[in-house]
Formats: structure tokens, C-alpha cells, sequence
């Protein structure tokens, strides 16, 4: 397999990451933790862009997009706890 079969393979998944994002917000019947699922397929694509920025751009391009998903995890952890110290009081 070449690097370009595999970037091919992994701008596919993020595509379908980014379908997922728009399923998951845009459910029928709206579900507690939909929010953080969106968070965390976002916080996956961003993953799978570094993958492949470092397989072609470079270190400097993924690792902003690690930072992303950092980020972005650090949002899922945030609304997990809010919730669960909401549900303490």
C-alpha cells in the first residue's frame, strides 16, 4: 500500500465521521448525551486529519489537529462533569 492509499483511506473516514456529526445532531428524538457524542466523532476526525497530515504535511499541521481533539476531549470531559455535579444537587 502506498502513502497515498492511505490518505485516501483516511480522508474516507473522515468523511464518514463528518456524516455521523450530522447524524448524531440531527437525531429525531434528541438523546442526553448527544452533545458529547458530536464532541467525541469531532474529536476523532481531528485524529484522523493528524494521521494524515503527517503522513503528508507534515508534524506542524497535526499536531494543531491534535490540539483540536485535545480540545475537543477536554469539552466531553467538561459537560460529563457539569452533568454529574448537576445530578449531585
Amino acid at each position: 500500500m502506498t502513502t497515498n492509499e492511505a490518505v485516501k483511506h483516511l480522508d474516507a473516514a473522515r468523511a464518514s465521521a463528518e456524516a455521523a456529526i450530522r447524524a448524531v445532531e440531527n437525531l429525531l428524538v434528541p438523546h442526553d448525551y448527544q452533545d458529547v457524542a458530536a464532541l467525541t466523532i469531532r474529536a476523532a476526525e481531528a485524529l484522523l486529519a493528524a494521521a494524515a497530515q503527517f503522513l503528508t504535511e507534515g508534524d506542524e499541521a497535526a499536531f494543531d489537529s491534535i490540539s483540536r481533539s485535545e480540545d475537543l476531549l477536554d469539552a466531553v470531559y467538561e459537560t460529563i462533569t457539569g452533568d454529574m455535579d448537576a445530578d449531585e444537587d
